[in-house]
């Protein structure tokens, strides 16, 4: 049975006795109508009456503080705390801590009001306040300090006072699921707090039959008062509830609800139609009767002209309704209609008893989905409310900063949770979000603090390693931390837990990262990944389905990585037969469609990734799917493909697909392939007037664009002048890279020479050649446009027969280190060579220019006699 809130926490309220004031106050005929009206049980006109009397003067300051003591007793017999408070705050009272205790505690404020009464060190303290103190830790669940603070009271002289602390101690025990060893033995004469007690007592240990007699005992009694009255109404239900009633139960407790005009209990009434619906098998709607709830209150509460405490009550009923539809409609998944209810609640209701839960509820589901300005705006507003940590609060505020990566941030408020746990399972969650974000903080020696705390704990609460907080847990958790940050110790780690806990439920896990980890290594271990998956399958009993698809997934990257890729096909197809549910199909998919594209099976490529597109339009690989779909179609080298490929390409970039602008440049390029150079224009100028191209693919477009305008200018020469004029604004930019620099400056040199303008084509090569002097080229495609401008800046020259500027211009070429330097130096070398403008001496000739180097034959008179002849003289 779950535990109830202190049925009994208004005795020290209602049974203080009246204090004895001095003869002056008792010769005001006022003062004594103010006593009489509280002995009539007018509080709220006893409390008005004491404080019209302060307001007059003439009195000592001893009448003064026992008026104000009168006042402060008679607004808390009235319930009125907020009243309480403004009288302690005003006046100095008798026994004052007692009476700002009482204040708080009518207000709601038990924290406020316990540290009240902790503090108070006067040895005078008025007798009552170890039972109020008793009452406020029993309800906060701090039972051990409830029994303390009543240990005294259990052997006082006032009969009353023992018997209300016997009371509560028998309640207390109730709600540890003890038998009440203080009842009196026989039941003939028990009041009707006690026999309701006894009730409880006797439904807690299973004997239901005379535990609803006893029940019927009270509600048949005159006795007792309202109070006690409805909570054995509820304590009915309970035990239909615990007969399986659940039919009856609801009948009886929505009748109860609906004819109660207003009620202290409310809140657990509520809690219990809440268990109540559970019971029940529902379709998902909510009852037409706590919709009328929420709008109007019951039907005890509409009256013509209501009394503000009917007000106040029915605007209470509603706020409960609405907190117990956003219940159930978060039991069904439907967040958005519940935390819609929730904020109706925290509006309209801002001193609702269930104000602080809507709040932190509110918090979770908003954390959930990670809205994440929303959980810190409240988060913020109930701590100025409530002035005090929250278990649930620091989680979602936790969570908020974990996500954004302030794990400073998280693991303070994670910190903080764990200090104001109430129960070992709440600290242990909170130990263990903290030691998670010590780990991604990187602070270890604070890690291995808590995790010796969290091991006590796991200890003290009888845990094991199953546990998803415990220990073994943790270690786990820092081992995957280090995986996924590649930090050489993960495989130490992780091996750690493989070997120390062998039947843990996530051993499996532990098992695929370190795969994962080998996966991922330079070059990648292979044969140790497979063994770690092969361990894998060793875990104890049956692996969980999640587990063995991320074991087969995890092969399928092997597969992959060891460039198998008709394997990788066939591990696909098995995990498709084995799980065609699973979540990871998608992606599976896209590995064989993957593996299908690199062997060049592009019909089997085409028909997997439409499968994708087709089958999972709402994943994030349906538009790569798409993309690589129309890829393979162009691979085919049909017609038909073709235009598929167009259509898809289309498509992808009208929806603004993130590969939106990958896919108009594949249109282009298609058109371009196709010659369809003005369909090929269009399209590049669609992507120029995109938002979402960036800075470095507008440059590229707009070189693509001018190489196109150039191809378009064979046959139609105003084009020539467009692309001139388009590629001198582009170069006006002095901040462009200098890939862009030595592609547009060779595009524009093209134009030039196409248009007949040589010498302002070659004005664009030699500019390319300056720009290398500022800045050198430094990467492959650096190189590549320089070479091209250089090398065509020389053939110009040569062509215009300016044979001393081309050798110089290609000896600046052979000065950058590339892969055509050596090509550069041995053209400069034959131009001087071959034009005689070479100084100093001549070099040995590369065999590539093929020079006639065979010696000229002498003529006969100049060659030399024969062996043993004379040469004649002339």
């Amino acid at each position: 049975m779950p535990k109830t809130r202190s049925l009994l926490f208004a005795a020290a309220f209602l049974a203080v006795p009246t204090a004895h004031f001095a003869a002056g106050l008792n010769e005001a005929s006022e003062y004594v109508s103010a006593q009489q009206a509280l002995a009539d049980g007018l509080p709220g006109v006893a409390a008005v009456k004491a404080e019209r009397l302060l307001k007059l003067k003439g009195w000592t300051r001893v009448e003064t503080r026992q008026l104000a003591t009168f006042a402060a007793e008679a607004w808390t017999r009235a319930t009125e705390g907020a009243r309480v408070l403004a009288i302690t705050d005003t006046y100095d009272l008798d026994d004052e801590p007692f009476w700002r205790g009482q204040g708080l505690a009518l207000t709601g404020d038990l924290t406020a009001a316990r540290q009240v009464l902790t503090e108070q060190t006067s040895p005078q303290q008025h007798p009552r306040t170890p039972l109020l103190l008793a009452q406020i830790l029993a309800t906060l669940g701090e039972n051990a300090a409830a029994r303390d603070a009543l240990a005294p009271l259990l052997s006082s002289a006032d009969a009353a006072l023992q018997n209300h602390a016997r009371l509560l101690q028998n309640e207390i025990d109730i709600n540890e699921g003890k038998p009440a060893g203080s009842l009196p033995a026989t039941a003939d004469q028990d009041d009707a707090a006690t026999r309701f007690l006894r009730a409880r007592a006797l439904l807690q240990s299973g004997k239901i039959t005379p535990a609803k007699e006893m029940l019927q005992s009270v509600l048949s009694a005159p006795q007792g008062g309202e109070r006690i009255h409805q909570a054995a109404e509820l304590l009915q239900v309970e035990a239909l509830l615990q007969q399986h009633q659940s039919a009856e139960a609801l009948k009886q407790l929505t009748k109860f609800l609906d004819a109660t005009a207003d009620s202290p209990l409310w809140v657990d009434a509520f809690d219990l139609l809440n268990r109540v619906h559970q019971d029940i098998p529902t379709t998902g709607t909510i009852p037409e009767g706590v919709l009328r709830w929420i709008s109007a209150g019951n039907t005890a509460q509409p009256q013509p002209d209501p009394p503000p405490a009917l007000v106040a009550a029915t605007a209470e009923f509603r706020g409960h309704a609405m907190y117990l539809t956003a219940q159930w409609l978060g039991m069904q998944k439907r967040d958005d209609e519940a935390v819609s209810m929730l904020e109706a609640l925290i509006q309209l209701h801002p001193n609702h008893p269930r104000h602080s839960d809507a709040m932190q509820r509110a918090m979770e589901i908003y954390a959930e989905h990670h809205m994440d300005d929303r959980v810190k705006t409240l988060a913020e507003a109930w701590h100025q409310k409530y002035h005090t940590s929250s278990v649930p609060v620091d989680f979602a505020v936790g969570s908020l900063h974990f996500r954004r990566g302030e794990t400073r941030e998280a693991l303070q408020m994670f910190q903080d949770a764990a200090n104001v746990a109430t129960t070992l399972t709440e600290r242990r969650r909170a130990l263990f979000n903290a030691a998670v974000a010590a780990i991604s903080a990187s602070d270890f020696p604070l890690y291995r603090s808590l995790l010796g705390q969290l091991e006590l704990i796991s200890n003290a609460a009888a845990t094991g390693p199953e546990s998803t907080d415990s220990a073994a847990m943790l270690e786990l958790e820092k081992a995957l931390f280090l995986a996924a940050t590649r930090k050489p110790e993960a495989e130490a780690a992780l091996r750690a837990f493989i070997r120390s806990y062998p039947k843990h439920p996530r051993f499996a896990d532990a098992c695929i990262a370190l795969a994962e980890w080998f996966l991922l290594a330079t070059p990648p271990r292979i044969e140790d990944a497979l063994k770690a998956l092969d361990n894998a399958t060793t875990a104890p009993g049956e692996l969980p389905p999640q587990q063995q698809q991320r074991i087969l997934y995890t092969r399928l990257w092997l597969s992959d990585a060891a460039g198998d890729l008709k394997t990788l096909i066939t591990q696909g197809a098995d995990f498709i037969k084995l799980w065609p549910k699973s979540p990871l199909l998608p992606e599976v998919r896209m590995k064989i469609a993957g593996a299908y594209y690199r062997l060049e099976d592009f019909a089997n490529a085409r028909t997997e990734f439409e499968i994708i597109a087709h089958d999972y339009p709402d994943t994030e690989q349906a538009d790569t799917a798409l993309y690589f779909a129309a890829m393979s179609a162009t691979s085919v080298m049909s017609e038909d493909g073709r235009k598929r490929a167009l259509e898809i390409w289309d498509e992808l970039a009208q929806k603004n697909s993130p590969l939106a602008v990958a896919s108009r440049r594949q249109q282009a390029l298609s058109e371009r392939l196709q010659g369809n150079h003005a369909a090929a224009l269009a399209v590049l100028d669609k992507v120029l007037a995109m938002k979402a191209l960036d800075p470095a693919q507008r440059l590229m477009i707009i070189c693509e664009k001018a190489e196109l305008l150039l191809l378009l200018g064979k046959t139609e020469p105003a084009q020539l002048d467009a692309a001139a004029d388009l590629l001198d604004a582009f170069l006006t930019d002095t901040a462009l890279p200098f890939v862009w620099k030595a592609r547009a400056g060779f595009t524009l040199a093209t134009v030039h020479h196409d248009a007949r303008h040589d010498t302002e084509a070659l004005e664009a090569c030699y500019n390319v050649l300056r720009a290398a002097d500022m800045t050198p080229p430094a990467s492959p495609a650096d190189y590549v446009w320089f070479s091209k401008a250089g090398f065509f800046g020389v053939d110009l020259l040569e062509a215009s027969r300016q044979w001393e500027a081309a050798a110089r211009l290609a000896e600046q070429i052979a000065q950058r280190p590339g892969d055509r330097a050596t090509e550069a130096r041995d053209r400069a070398t034959k131009i001087r060579l071959e034009h005689f403008l070479w100084d100093g001496p001549a070099p040995k000739l590369p065999t590539v220019l093929k020079l006639d180097d065979t010696p000229a034959e002498k003529p006969a008179a100049e060659k030399a006699p024969a062996k043993g002849t004379k040469k004649k003289a002339k």
